[in-house]
């Protein structure tokens, strides 16, 4: 009742444009940087937590909102502004995706549409199909399957799961989505195999594939004014990994970028997000190591003059429109920044 009160509060304060005369009075001198994921109708996503999906419509209603009412800039302006130690216009919002989902097409070609652009973050062995995307993988194969039973082992633990209704199926995505983001590379490769082998068919595993944009795609959002940043080779948790294989993700997924699309590669963001150690001082010092320019976190924040480049904080988004410019305006205010 009190979330729904909120959310309540949150809407009419939209409506009558409440958000409106606070930004006008106090407006923002950091820059928001939003995080998105997905953009998919609740009925086609087999891949993705619903938290961080929106509906098109949902999207189209966020880009086409804020494009009116903030001053839209793409992740390399808001980089440059940060060093050459400018003020960045007030009111100034970037626009950035991480994963690289198919649909991120749609979300391009929409951000075009309102004249705005963005920064999407892929991991470079899933749009080559060199690799799946373990994470939509996971996802996809339990809520898709016909299977009931689950069996996976990994050292001294044994996960049974029945498989029966989506409430069981979601607790066994998070189960094996927490294993394998707390561990290293052998533990995600035994998990997969496990899993691909008693869920997987051809059919599914083409269709997991199929989840991720292609080179081709990718080149058109270039081409579209958009950004195209490093998310790793495989969405391997970084500080779990051995050092090698840490350098390797972050350094040969620049490489790829570079290569595939014929320019520089400026930024980086860190995949694994959640309650888990998915970045700490050794691992940035390898991004700036492998020479990016910045690498956004999953923290909450805002992108601000004395801000650590290799650190950047950003506003986490939700379907709700409101909830995000409650998120970006009232809280900055009225409660923590950080």
């Amino acid at each position: 009742m009190k979330q729904k009160l909120s959310l309540f509060v949150k809407r009419l304060f939209l409506r009558l444009g409440l958000y409106d005369v606070v930004r006008a009075l106090k407006p923002n001198r950091n820059i928001a940087v939003l995080r998105y994921h997905a953009v998919v109708p609740s009925s086609q996503n087999f891949y993705t937590s619903p938290p961080i999906a929106l509906s098109p419509q949902a999207f189209e209603q966020h880009v086409k909102y804020l494009s009116r009412r903030y001053n839209v800039i793409s992740l390399d302006q808001a980089i440059d502004i940060i060093q050459s130690g400018k003020t960045p216009p007030p009111n100034s919002i970037v626009f950035t995706f991480d994963d690289g989902y198919l649909d991120n097409l749609a979300a391009a070609r929409i951000l075009k549409k309102y004249g705005a652009n963005g920064a999407f973050f892929i991991v470079t062995e899933a749009i080559g199909r060199v690799s799946r995307l373990w994470l939509g993988e996971v996802t996809y194969l339990i809520l898709k399957t016909v299977k009931t039973d689950l069996q996976i082992k990994y050292e001294d633990a044994d996960h049974h799961f029945r498989l029966g209704d989506l409430k069981s199926r979601w607790q066994a995505i998070r189960t094996l989505v927490r294993l394998i983001k707390s561990n290293n590379r052998a533990c995600r490769d035994s998990v997969m195999a496990q899993l691909c082998q008693q869920l997987g068919d051809e059919k599914l595993l083409k269709a997991v594939e199929n989840l991720m944009l292609t080179w081709e795609q990718v080149m058109e959002m270039r081409d579209m004014g958009m950004v195209v940043g490093a998310h790793t080779l495989s969405h391997l948790n970084l500080p779990n990994a051995d050092p090698d294989d840490a350098r390797k993700e972050i350094a040969g997924s620049k490489r790829v970028l570079e290569e595939k699309l014929g320019q520089p590669c400026r930024h980086f963001s860190y995949p694994n997000s959640g309650p888990y150690e998915y970045f700490n001082e050794r691992i940035r010092e390898y991004v700036i190591d492998a020479g990016f320019d910045s690498s956004c976190t999953s923290n909450r924040g805002f992108l601000r003059r004395d801000s650590d480049l290799f650190a950047i904080d950003r506003v986490r988004t939700v379907p709700e429109l409101e909830e995000v410019i409650h998120a970006m305006e009232w809280e900055r205010i009225f409660g923590s920044e950080k």
